[in-house]
């Protein structure tokens, strides 16, 4: 994931290890009061709050991210679980569904992150290759001889894709993390796969978010385990 290499070099301090990079593109779920599963307003939420008929209304509706035909979707990006709409998890969300786009979760030993990528800017033909790959191939030039006197070929070393633009989009303090753990999703007829494995990151207001969606629950348990830097 060329995503790591970008973060380890303009975004992580000096000595701060990164736990796990997770895709933060596409949909997301919510079972979160006062809002629909798709994230918006529920419409009367407060007006029924205000008479005492509150609580968490919680659903996943079949069909509620669009679309009906059977086993065609895949699995949502994560799945966002509160008790009030304005709940920690919720807004970490929120402030993705606010940027969209090409965006990853970053968890470190000091803080929780959405990191925003983008490509590199196209850098113009004749000048071609990063600065550290034009002085390798200087370099090879060099060393191929030079003056009257036949040189043999010097093989020239490219230092292979630059890697993407990061920028974070938002920052928060490891200490928003309570724990974490794999949870099990059975997700309606419309997806590919029914039964989903989520990373589960339990934050400190008692709001969760699910997200790194896979089939295999080994690979929730893995997070997990460099949730804790025990991978």
């Amino acid at each position: 994931m060329i995503e790591v290499v970008a973060l380890r070099q303009s975004w992580a301090q000096s000595g701060e290890p990164i736990c796990w990079v997770i895709d933060a593109q596409g949909k997301y779920l919510f079972e979160v009061a006062g809002r629909d599963a798709t994230g918006n307003p529920k419409k009367g939420f407060a007006s029924r709050v205000a008479g005492g008929v509150g609580g968490a209304l919680l659903e996943i509706a079949d069909g509620a991210l669009g679309g009906s035909e059977a086993n065609h979707r895949d699995a949502p990006a994560g799945v966002v679980v509160g008790g009030q709409p304005d709940c920690a998890a919720a807004s970490l969300v929120d402030v993705y569904r606010q940027h969209g786009g090409r965006a990853v979760w970053v968890l470190s030993d000091r803080r929780m992150a959405l990191v925003g990528v983008s490509d590199p800017e196209e850098t113009p033909a004749a000048e071609t290759g990063s600065l550290f790959s034009r002085a390798r191939r200087m370099g090879a030039g060099l060393l191929s001889g030079g003056g009257d006197e036949p040189a043999e070929l010097a093989e020239v070393v490219d230092d292979g894709p630059v890697p993407p633009v990061v920028r974070s989009l938002g920052e928060w303090p490891r200490s928003v993390v309570a724990a974490c753990d794999v949870a099990t999703r059975n997700l309606g007829r419309e997806y590919k796969a029914g039964k989903t494995h989520y990373l589960k990151i339990q934050l400190a207001d008692g709001s969760a978010l699910e997200i790194g969606p896979s089939v295999a629950e080994d690979d929730g348990r893995r997070l997990v385990a460099m949730s804790y830097g025990r991978a």
